[in-house]
């Protein structure tokens, strides 16, 4: 990955704890490629797999599955996970996969290839699938929303913060995920203090507008994914 910002052992665990991992969106990339490589299928590279959510979805898909990052403490978290017998790391940088030209059935960068230098990026997924291999690249909008009985307006007009992915979540595990953007962890590495601070107005507010007295008190998180898929002719 061009640039290095998710290292922190910390960053990690909350990045495996937190962060929604999107079934919905895998079974959209295995319907697109029934369509266009309807065979077995060997080997998936999800580049930028971070702590390895997104990675272990695809293991009932292929015969094997690589998650490559440059982040130690993430592919540590992912290792500690648990993992499908078929998944396994390895720590390079997106631009440099060690895997043999045409030799890939599936290259996946799920909300990572903004960081990647795209242009050598997009070479080294190119060499590395075989004819017919595709390639999809996933993230989410960050126009999320909250909902909760009749106050899911006030909400979202206090967070300002496709595929409508939803999960129930209790809303400390919303500030959790929050925590986890970048923006938020460089605010935090420059001032800690200020990034407490706004952490905590945030989660004050959503608790008042919410009417409950904990931020125990569970909400439905509704994420929405954009996707961009490819096939190598």
């Amino acid at each position: 990955m061009a640039l290095r910002l998710f290292e922190g052992n910390d960053h990690a665990a909350a990045y495996l704890q937190y962060r929604v991992s999107p079934h919905e969106l895998i079974c959209r990339i295995m319907d697109y490629m029934e369509t266009m490589m309807p065979k077995q299928l060997d080997l998936a590279v999800d580049v930028g797999c971070g702590s390895g959510q997104g990675t272990i979805l695809l293991a009932p898909y292929f015969t094997k599955v690589v998650g490559t990052d440059v982040s130690p403490a993430q592919l540590k978290m992912a290792v500690a996970n648990s993992i499908p017998p078929n998944v396994s790391y390895r720590q390079c940088p997106a631009e440099e996969l060690p895997f043999a030209s045409g030799e890939v059935d599936l290259v996946t960068a799920m909300t990572a290839a903004h960081w990647f230098d795209r242009q050598k990026f997009l070479l080294e997924a190119d060499r590395v699938l075989r004819p017919g291999g595709c390639l999809a690249l996933l993230s989410y909008s960050m126009d999320m929303e909250l909902e909760y009985g009749d106050v899911s307006n006030a909400l979202n007009d206090i967070c300002k913060e496709c595929l409508r992915v939803k999960r129930i979540t209790p809303l400390s595990g919303y500030i959790g995920m929050v925590e986890t953007f970048s923006s938020y962890q460089i605010l935090q590495q420059k001032d800690p203090a200020a990034a407490e601070r706004l952490s905590n107005e945030a989660r004050t507010r959503l608790i008042a507008a919410m009417k409950v007295s904990s931020p125990d008190a569970e909400v439905t998180v509704v994420v929405k994914y954009f996707y961009w898929l490819a096939c190598k002719p």
